[in-house]
């Protein structure tokens, strides 16, 4: 029988408890051992065995072997890379509508072809937790209906999303992770990352038994996700706000997106104790969205760029040189339309990378009553849609990928 190497602590992605191996959790097998006094009645019970087979599989106490791990506080469901890979945490941040999950499924589905960057392995943990994520990568990639328009659907504040556990006599709410096993120059880590809605950014959202954006107290890079057709200057810029409609961004001004990311920051203080003075210790990556709507505004032309990649490898992470380029270009945007945003992300932040990128490639059309978005899944075709995970990811983990890292 094989050895395993095991980690010296374990974070949970649920709940983010930290404890040593030993004491996780096995899910019972046996159908008599249903009810769990965290999980309620519907689960199965969760136990620390005192018993093991041959084959080193946990014996619950109705005689069942047992292989699922569970975490020690939540009794949630943990992967088994979560107690033999070290764990590196990314937060995905944004206003409401920003497309977060748009990129998320598009840096996602883009990985897992091989084709991003060399030599990067990238499997999914546990795709029962990246099931949402999975299934807007079908509709919007992988459609048996390629010219039938899918909806582009906001990320919900409540549901499918969200995972409910009862500790110390409270109920808690705590978001479902993206799990992924990712490995290169023979380094192999679990990555998590989280979409939250844009709403439990805003100030005043951070509830105490609803801690669905504790993952910034464990997170090694924030990616800030910045929609700048969100912004009236910008809006302006580009013809107004039916223009900007027609050509597929929001056209609206609902926000101040960098109240958000200083929220985002504020919340990271508060979490690991730090002083108004002290830095922050997680990288931030602003990626800013749609830029096949707004790029033309920059010197030179993000959207040059855009149109000189080749079709067949649009998911590339762009070399280190194009991205210097374009994070200058994207800089100087910012600098002339939305001059506060970038003077919070480098003050948070000064050695902050900005990434464009577009998750859809092509603008999606509004619906008759103005209710969402859809696009024909034929059309889609996003360009650089994980750049801003990998840059973040170098400046995490410079390990797996030096070439991203800050030089």
């Amino acid at each position: 029988m094989s050895t395993r190497t095991l980690v010296s602590s374990v974070t949970c992605p649920h709940c983010w408890h930290e404890f040593p191996p030993a004491q996780v959790r096995f899910i019972s097998e046996h159908e008599g051992l249903r009810g769990d006094a965290v999980l309620g009645d519907a689960a199965q019970l969760r136990f620390l065995p005192s018993r093991f087979d041959a084959q080193a599989r946990a014996i619950d106490p109705l005689g069942a072997a047992c292989t699922r791990l569970a975490c020690k506080r939540c009794h949630l469901e943990l992967p088994q890379p979560v107690i033999e890979l070290p764990q590196t945490i990314l937060s995905i941040v944004g206003a409401p509508a920003c497309g977060k999950s748009v990129m998320l499924a598009a840096a996602s589905f883009s990985l897992r072809s091989g084709l991003v960057v060399d030599g990067l392995d990238f499997l999914d943990a546990d795709p029962t937790l990246n099931d949402l994520t999975v299934e807007l990568e079908s509709s919007l990639f992988r459609s048996s209906t390629p010219d039938q328009p899918t909806m582009i659907a906001k990320t919900d504040l409540s549901g499918r999303l969200y995972r409910s556990f009862r500790v110390d006599d409270a109920s808690w709410t705590a978001p479902k992770p993206q799990l992924f096993v990712i490995g290169r120059n023979g380094e192999r880590q679990l990555l998590a990352l989280y979409d939250n809605a844009g709403e439990h950014f805003l100030p005043g959202r951070d509830l105490p038994h609803e801690p669905v954006t504790r993952h910034l107290a464990a997170s090694r890079a924030l990616v800030f996700v910045v929609d700048p057709t969100q912004d009236q200057r910008v809006i302006e810029r580009l013809g107004g706000r039916e223009t900007v409609q027609a050509l597929g961004g929001a056209g609206s001004t609902e926000q101040r997106q960098d109240l958000v990311l200083i929220e985002a920051a504020n919340r990271v203080r508060r979490l690991r104790q730090l002083g108004a003075t002290e830095r922050l210790p997680v990288r931030i990556v602003l990626a800013l969205a749609k830029a096949d709507i707004w790029g033309h505004l920059t010197t030179p032309q993000i959207k040059a760029d855009f149109d000189d990649v080749p079709a067949r490898n649009s998911v590339a992470v762009p070399s280190p040189a194009v991205l210097a380029r374009v994070h200058a270009a994207s800089a100087d945007f910012l600098a002339a339309h939305m001059p506060e945003l970038l003077a919070t992300a480098r003050t948070l932040d000064p050695e902050l990378r900005i990434v464009p990128f577009s998750g859809l490639g092509q603008p999606p059309s509004r619906t008759a009553t103005d209710s969402g978005l859809t696009i024909r899944p034929r059309d889609v075709r996003p360009v650089w849609p994980a750049a801003p995970l990998v840059v973040a990811l170098g400046a995490a983990r410079p390990e797996l990928f030096p070439e991203f890292a800050q030089r």
